[in-house]
């Protein structure tokens, strides 16, 4: 049931935005001079905006389709013609599902990997931020999220990527192995990303010596995971991980595991496991709504998640972010990182299990934590009771909140506090506007400060579901906080800065986390207190 309620807020989340409640400005009608590049990838022209160069749908490797489908991204050779990025590139293909607005439908193309670069005029020798965006590494697109005003207010270089999605990002077989490696496409193009970026973007106005990454949810996840990749060395400086700990074990799967689930599913397709060639040659409709076998009513989280105990991924998540002094922290990149969390992460999910118009009835509530936090829900049940929420929902969203978000992201930032500096936030603003597509539940009847509530603030621009038009005067000024303190982090490694409450380095035991809140930014000692962190699981 939480798995079904994950990928149905999921695909809320892609829908809205995928019908503009992103509010991203249309692009451009014409190039500006000033914006022509002489990139070492090659010459482009993009547009200007109130203060911004910008260009968008560079084209960053050879289309992944036809033969190219399911191997590792292929490098584009240099080209001579000036090349327009006046236009956003396609999303990568993926198929949205939500109740009550029919079959669903499908979105973006094969060929789709580009990216987006946002620089403030007269940019020279500037931070460089990379955006990776969320997902479940099943949905999105770079464009459902608009970092123009972070780039203006903060003088920072923006990119945002697309990548492969779903079956055709991580879909595992026999027969697609190459070289001793399948599967992690995704993850190969957002480095091949970061290598153009460390290539091409000081032709923009970027430090290619100052790369950041930042990410929520599957971007976060993708950090989290890029930070173990042997692939990832010198390709990013600093990472800033959003809601996006890799650590479960849905998130990120072993890669016998995989093999198993893609064989399965390339039978179900109509093809043997072991034959590339006719899962190359499928018709791209079929491919895309692919589903792993046996997950029936069920679907999970993340159907194709990435793949550890691979020469691209070769150490667990949970054995390199687990435990405190872990041998394997040492396959860590050590880059300084910051990472946090939202609140209420979890009552985003819990709103959409059984009827939106009814509470969970107590066998439901029951059901509901056995499932979502499986070995550890009667845990669940103890420590989480009904009588002390107002809803059962509620009580359920609590402790999805704490197991799957809360309390692996304090895991993972207190394993790097240990060998990086390292910066550990909550966002904690409990009446974040959100637009129409989101309304109260009976179960649900205050989201809080729910998943991806504080991406919004940070961009500087409504995204998803949070309708940034609609903020206070308090939650305009947390909200270009937030971003001073990010874009601080990007330039230094430092989140602090004048005029901001000083945000101190991680400590061994993770208890001084910087909470977010309109009016009120501070250090708190209550984060693994207030998430049953260490006392419940």
């Amino acid at each position: 049931m939480k798995k079904t309620a994950l990928t149905l807020a999921l695909s809320l989340c892609a829908t809205a935005a995928a019908q503009g409640f992103s509010l991203t400005p249309p692009p451009p009608a014409a190039p500006a001079e000033s914006t022509r590049v002489a990139a070492p990838a090659g010459p482009v022209i993009g547009s200007l905006d109130r203060g911004l160069r910008i260009w968008e749908g560079i084209p960053y490797a050879q289309p992944p389709v036809g033969d190219l489908r399911w191997r590792a991204p292929r490098p584009l050779p240099a080209w001579t013609a000036e090349k327009s990025a006046l236009q956003a590139g396609a999303a990568c293909t993926q198929y949205l599902s939500v109740p009550g607005q029919g079959q669903g439908f499908q979105r973006g193309q094969e060929d789709c990997l580009t990216l987006n670069v946002y620089a403030p005029e007269n940019a020279q020798n500037l931070p460089v931020m990379v955006w990776i965006h969320g997902g479940s590494f099943n949905l999105g697109a770079s464009t459902d999220y608009d970092p123009r005003a972070l780039a203006r207010e903060q003088g920072v270089v923006v990119v945002s990527m697309n990548y492969r999605l779903g079956a055709l990002g991580f879909l595992a077989t026999p027969g697609l192995e190459e070289d001793g490696s399948v599967g992690n496409y995704g993850l190969l193009d957002q480095q091949l990303a970061l290598k153009w970026v460390r290539q091409n973007v000081a032709a923009f106005g970027g430090d290619a010596a100052n790369v950041t990454v930042f990410g929520e949810l599957a971007g976060g996840m993708s950090i989290c995971q890029q930070l173990l990749m042997p692939g990832s060395k010198g390709l990013f400086d600093k990472a800033i991980i959003q809601s996006g700990p890799c650590t479960a074990p849905s998130i990120t799967a072993n890669r016998a595991d995989a093999l198993k689930v893609g064989a399965g599913t390339a039978e179900a397709l109509g093809c043997k496991a072991g034959d590339a060639a006719c899962l190359r040659a499928l018709p791209l409709e079929k491919v895309v709504r692919a589903t792993p076998p046996g997950q029936g009513l069920v679907p999970a989280s993340v159907p194709f998640p990435p793949i550890y105990a691979d020469p691209t991924l070769p150490t667990a998540p949970t054995a390199a972010f687990g435990a405190q002094g872990t041998a394997q922290a040492a396959n860590v990149l050590p880059v300084p990182v910051l990472i946090g969390s939202t609140q209420d992460e979890s009552r985003l999910f819990a709103a959409w299990i059984g009827d939106p118009k009814k509470d969970l009835g107590p066998f439901e509530y029951l059901a509901a934590a056995l499932l979502l936090n499986g070995p550890d829900g009667w845990k669940a049940l103890t420590y989480y009771p009904a009588s002390h929420y107002p809803t059962r929902t509620l009580a359920l969203a609590a402790s999805g909140t704490d197991i799957t978000f809360s309390c692996p992201t304090s895991d993972i930032a207190r394993s790097r506090a240990e060998q990086v500096p390292t910066y550990a936030y909550e966002f904690r603003d409990r009446n974040v506007p959100t637009n129409q597509m989101l309304r109260p539940t009976v179960g649900v009847p205050s989201f809080g400060a729910f998943h991806s509530s504080e991406v919004a603030g940070i961009l500087g621009t409504s995204a998803t579901l949070v309708d940034y038009s609609r903020f206070t005067p308090k939650q305009l000024e947390l909200a270009r906080t937030m971003r001073t303190y990010w874009a601080n982090f990007a330039r230094t490694g430092n989140p602090n800065g004048a005029g901001l409450t000083e945000w101190p380095r991680l400590d061994a035991a993770g208890m001084n986390v910087l909470a977010f809140a309109p009016g009120a930014v501070g250090v708190v000692d209550d984060f693994r207190s207030f998430h049953k962190c260490g006392i419940a699981w």
